[in-house]
């Protein structure tokens, strides 16, 4: 019965300011495909912060809370639309469909690994979660999958559409499988410029190889940007032939991790604008410009230290006129980083 009450919440019910019921949505599904809440739970944070988005896709075309995805290389969307006979559309929109299909392709995935069972122990589904995940190299996989399991560890607690959605602390021991071992920085060059960044090479057919200082195309901006996806799912991203986008750095909402995938010498694809590309650095934080939460004191921190950096090794000003957002880009069509970003608070940072 509980399961049938959630299936029959209207479109007008769900838009009601008196009508929330996000945390038994994420239960209700949960018991019905048999999949951990807190696996389910974790999964839609690590991947939206619990955040729909109304319907708007993330930059690897994925929707909704569980991020289900239909790009040529991953078909979750796809996947959860035939198990569960309902309409990619609706999936797309409706928040308790959503997260009945990301638990319905969860357990798909699980017993096809599984031989059809379900894994008895919560750290048995870190490869269901890596799979789930749908990136091409096993070292990104394991950044994310490594963070939705620390999510479970830690918990987490938001306030979404009027309610307080709470995953409480739960320990669990990750059986990582052959994500073991997927440690070592990917691409040719193993030693990023920035000192305190991990590298993992972008796709060569997403930047452009240069020598900017030797060919007199001088670094003059640093450009802000966000990523409208995660973490990981924007590194994978940018390792995407297809993409035809690029940025040098990428930072991590939750503790300030950076990666660089470009070096600063080539040219990065970010700008919009090809005279700015050629004399920029384009750093890409992890979020969405309409949604708080993600630009947390340990992004703005790491970010800032990163643009100092940049400004003292290429002679860059600290100021607005060269430290710049996507937004101020001549010919910009997006918006990021939006208003939620504190440039006040970062320019305050980055001179410190």
């Amino acid at each position: 019965m509980v399961l049938v009450v959630t299936l029959l919440i209207s479109p007008e019910v769900w838009a009601s300011e008196d009508h929330y019921f996000l945390q038994h949505a994420f239960e209700a599904a949960a018991a019905e495909f048999d999949v951990p809440v807190q696996l389910l739970m974790a999964v839609s944070y690590a991947e939206t912060r619990w955040n729909d988005h109304q319907g708007q896709p993330s930059h690897l075309n994925g929707y909704g809370m569980m991020h289900l995805v239909d790009n040529p290389n991953h078909h979750t969307l796809g996947q959860a639309s035939r198990l569960l006979g309902e309409s990619p559309e609706r999936l797309k929109t409706e928040i308790p469909l959503n997260i009945r299909g990301g638990a319905a392709v969860l357990a798909w995935i699980a017993k096809k690994q599984n031989g059809g069972h379900l894994p008895e122990k919560l750290g048995q589904w870190y490869t269901v979660v890596a799979e789930y995940a749908g990136y091409q190299d096993e070292a990104v996989t394991r950044i994310y999958t490594d963070e939705v399991f620390q999510v479970i560890q830690s918990g987490a607690k938001r306030k979404v559409k009027g309610e307080t959605l709470l995953l409480s602390p739960t320990k669990v021991k990750p059986y990582k499988g052959k994500y073991e071992k997927a440690k070592k920085p990917i691409g040719k060059k193993s030693t990023p410029d920035y000192p305190n960044a991990r590298w993992i090479a972008a796709h060569s057919s997403n930047y452009t190889a240069a020598n900017r200082e030797g060919d007199g195309k001088r670094i003059q901006y640093v450009i802000i940007h966000t990523t409208q996806g995660s973490y990981a799912g924007s590194i994978s991203w940018f390792q995407n032939p297809d993409s035809n986008v690029s940025a040098h750095y990428v930072i991590r909402s939750s503790d300030g991790e950076v990666t660089q995938m470009v070096q600063n010498k080539d040219i990065a694809w970010h700008a919009g604008n090809w005279d700015y590309n050629v004399h920029s650095i384009g750093i890409e934080h992890e979020g969405y410009v309409e949604q708080p939460g993600w630009y947390t004191d340990s992004l703005y921190r790491s970010s800032a230290a990163l643009t100092r950096w940049l400004c003292d090794t290429y002679g860059i000003p600290r100021d607005r006129n060269h430290i710049i957002g996507h937004n101020q880009v001549p010919g910009a069509t997006h918006t990021d980083p939006g208003p939620l970003w504190d440039w006040n608070w970062y320019m305050s940072l980055v001179n410190q």
